[in-house]
């Protein structure tokens, strides 16, 4: 089974450097990483070039322009487009990847699920001495300094997942499925704009397909760098409506991984040979 990392990133190249690195430093490597760039104008190209240069595996870069708002479902969609594995794991250009990230993932795939991971939080604090690759003890001592949050999060216990029904707790910095399952409800909804609700739409058509929901307790967890809090209202409202939508609405959304079909062109049957007079009457 082969793995891609779908990372979306805008204008964080200190951050996405901190997470490919993280990437180069797996037990078990992923066999392609796609940054889904929503139109950075920062040093991002050369943080992804620096990568290509060290990687054992290819790292592709799908980038598409800024459309003053963010459009995070567009910039997934652009990246899965270029994915050749079957598995694909979508997170964020601000999660550091411990070392058995790629690996917990893969081992909990299973066909017919989907899996939901979790995330402890780094301080900005801990910016410059943390890289993922800390062992147990040395995360449970930046626990004690308060650079990270989550005490319960340093546990690991491989392969221990719990079913789910809904869709509270979805993060789309932290989900594993099958390229199957996205192409078959046309991946992202593009309507979206802004950081809210687009994940809980794309669980929801996913479950409405038959896909199940597992949650990896203690494994498959990411390390979320601390940010600046952005918040729309009008964003989140609009958000809210699509996602209530998605529960009854199309399952294979217009607006997505693929564009609708062009309608065929009408049959036109060919004209008729006209015979004209030119004689007066």
């Amino acid at each position: 089974m082969k793995s891609s990392v779908i990372i979306t990133t805008h204008n964080r190249s200190y951050y996405l450097d901190k997470v490919l690195y993280g990437y180069l430093h797996q037990e078990i490597p992923p066999d392609e990483v796609v940054i889904a760039d929503d139109g950075s104008t920062d040093e991002t190209p050369e943080i992804i070039q620096k990568y290509q240069a060290l990687a054992p595996f290819p790292i592709l870069h799908a980038w598409s322009p800024f459309g003053g708002v963010p459009q995070i479902a567009k910039a997934r969609n652009n990246a899965t487009r270029l994915c050749t594995s079957d598995y694909l794991i979508y997170t964020d250009g601000d999660c550091i990847p411990g070392p058995k990230f790629v690996a917990d993932h893969l081992e909990l795939a299973k066909p017919g699920y989907f899996i939901q991971g979790r995330r402890n939080f780094l301080r900005y604090s801990a910016f410059d001495s943390f890289t993922g690759a800390e062992n147990t003890w040395q995360q449970f001592q930046h626990w004690l300094k308060g650079s990270l949050t989550r005490l319960d999060l340093l546990l690991r216990i491989p392969k221990f997942t719990i079913p789910s029904y809904g869709i509270h707790g979805i993060r789309s910095c932290n989900i594993g499925t099958w390229l199957c399952d996205v192409v078959a409800i046309n991946g992202w909804n593009e309507k979206f704009v802004g950081y809210w609700r687009e994940d809980s739409e794309f669980a929801t058509r996913l479950m409405r397909t038959g896909v199940k929901r597992r949650n990896a307790l203690y494994s498959a967890v990411l390390f979320h760098m601390e940010h600046e809090k952005v918040f729309n209202q009008e964003d989140f409202d609009r958000n809210n409506g699509l996602l209530e939508a998605s529960k009854t609405g199309p399952i294979y959304i217009e607006k997505g991984l693929m564009p609708p079909p062009r309608p065929e062109p009408a049959e036109i049957p060919p004209c008729a040979p006209v015979t004209m007079s030119l004689k007066a009457g």
